[in-house]
């Protein structure tokens, strides 16, 4: 029965499961999940628990970038590779990528916006950071290390009718786009269980009981209301508001209804979590994802204990021949077959022999002559002519790299400029502005607001307002009462702002109302009380 040893690798921790799989039959032989301080120890002790030394062993990839393209369907093989070439030389160039510092893969997916095209998702990782990885285990049978976002799609039973979403929250967040049964696109967001269990683990020193404090949480299934007694909340509760605003954005780039939102990953060991974001998105259904091989009937340990391990058991199955095999970052080691024995026989035993009687005429050594006159000729010329083109591949490289390096900061320096001069002029106008309410809001306050409060509070909140976030107003419309009125491309950044204002203590009684989009902006009204 053929098997592999699936290992998900994140910042301090490890998870691990050994699949074996006959025909259609598919188990589950051992699972773990360890923390570690030295990743190749932690990683040998595992394959030795496992007794996985000759066990096929599949990998995740770590910091890797998708970006989209399209070709047309009707391009043969050859000519699509040649294309996505193109493709990924220009993207680097417009990004400031150095195109040989990176490894990149492709996949073609259909195209239900264009039937001409066909869509391609290309991801790219660093190659320095890939190889790190593939060396640890270099003396292991490593044959798959692939895209988790991917690699999940192996524990779903696709549904052809419907669209469906898969939210895999590990140490960041990804989320997997499915229409129609097929992958259609892969986003990431930032925040993660890492941000949770690194704030927790700020105040417990310990990354495992970190993780074994999320295990014992349960959140409020209303996602307002915060639990009395639990003191842990306000480490978790931002970061899962962010994640499910997300999700929300994503829900939007989805051609057609959302039949179906899948939970999935360590941020599941959170008790309701499934609950907390059924009552964020509506009518969508929400559940946690269960592997479609497995039956809880027939498990001897709780079905939660393999959930908490779903990312490990997905990229076992990719070792297992599952998967998009178009996105493995390794060449499986192939064990070499001998086709001569030790005797010098051939595999079946049939001598193999040689020999030229007799001496050679003067035709035949002039022949010989000539030949190897001809062969040293093409070989040097060869190898001098691939040495000049080499050299001047280099340099064309170098050239085209300083010139992309050039141009980035070139923009980022204008880009910075314009911003800074933005916020400068905003800033101004806020200042001035509480500066010139500050006797009336003294008046308001009966006495409860010093002088020195606002300006106090616009220094702190200079050098704590996150950098994506713009500042549009804030008013003091009664006694100690601020209302800002703020916007940031992003979500999340919102989210944050609002948790330090917050966490920082700049507010108290912060609340926010609803999120509007305007354009390119999402914008929100934050409200609280000068301390």
């Amino acid at each position: 029965m053929p098997s592999c040893l699936g290992i998900y690798i994140e910042d301090k921790l490890i998870k691990y499961a050994k699949v074996s799989k006959e025909k259609d039959n598919i188990k589950v032989e051992s699972f773990d999940v360890k923390f570690y301080e030295d990743l190749e120890s932690t990683l040998n002790q595992i394959i030795q628990e496992t007794n996985s030394q000759k066990t096929p062993i599949a990998i995740n990839i770590s910091e890797e970038m998708y970006n989209y393209f399209e070709v047309f369907s009707l391009l043969s093989n050859s000519d699509i590779k040649k294309s996505m070439d193109i493709e990924f030389e220009v993207l680097c160039s417009d990004k400031g990528y150095n195109k040989e510092l990176l490894e990149s893969r492709y996949v073609l997916l259909p195209n239900s916006e264009n039937m001409d095209k066909l869509k391609v998702i290309n991801v790219c990782v660093n190659k320095s950071e890939l190889k790190d990885r593939v060396d640890k285990l270099e003396k292991n049978r490593l044959v798959s290390a692939r895209p988790m976002p991917t690699s999940i799609m192996n524990l779903l039973e696709a549904d052809k009718n419907s669209n469906a979403i898969i939210v895999n929250i590990e140490d960041r967040t990804y989320i997997t786009i499915l229409e129609k049964g097929n992958l259609s696109r892969i986003s990431i967001a930032p925040e993660g269980m890492k941000d949770i269990l690194y704030r927790i683990n700020d105040r417990e020193n310990s990354y495992s009981k970190s993780y074994e404090i999320c295990k014992n949480t349960t959140i409020s299934s209303q996602g307002i209301n915060i639990e009395e007694g639990n003191e842990y909340l306000e480490y978790i509760m931002p970061t899962l508001y962010s994640i499910v605003n997300a999700v929300k954005n994503e829900i939007g780039n989805v051609n057609g209804e959302v039949n179906k939102i899948y939970i999935t990953g360590s941020g599941t060991a959170i008790n309701n979590l499934d609950l907390y974001m059924q009552d964020f998105l509506g009518e969508i259904p929400c559940e946690i994802l269960k592997p479609k091989f497995l039956e809880a009937n027939s498990l001897k340990i709780g079905i939660k204990e393999y959930l908490e391990v779903n990312s490990a058991i997905a990229l076992a199955l990719d070792g297992l021949n599952m998967g998009i095999k178009e996105l493995n970052f390794v060449t499986p080691k192939v064990i070499p077959i001998s086709l001569s024995g030790s005797d010098g026989t051939t595999g079946d035993n049939k001598k193999m022999s040689f020999s030229m009687k007799g001496k050679l005429a003067p035709v035949e050594k002039l022949m010989f002559r000539l030949i190897a006159i001809a062969a040293i000729f093409l070989v040097g010329y060869g190898l001098i002519g691939r040495a000049i083109m080499n050299r001047l591949d280099d340099t064309f490289k170098d050239a085209e790299t300083e010139e992309a390096t050039t141009k980035k900061a070139i923009s980022q320096v204008d880009s910075d400029q314009t911003t800074v001069n933005y916020m400068i002029d905003e800033y101004t106008k806020q200042i001035d502005k509480m500066k010139g309410g500050t006797s009336q809001v003294q008046g308001d306050s009966s006495g409860e607001l010093t002088k020195d409060a606002i300006p106090n509070f616009l220094n702190q909140l200079m050098f704590s307002i996150p950098q994506n976030v713009i500042i549009e107003s804030i008013e003091n419309s009664k006694g100690n009462h601020l209302i800002i009125d703020a916007k940031s491309k992003e979500y999340q950044q919102l989210g944050l702002f609002k948790a330090i204002l917050y966490n920082k203590k700049l507010l108290n009684n912060v609340t926010s109302t609803g999120s509007v989009k305007t354009g390119e902006y999402v914008q929100v009204t934050i409200e609280g009380d000068l301390p």
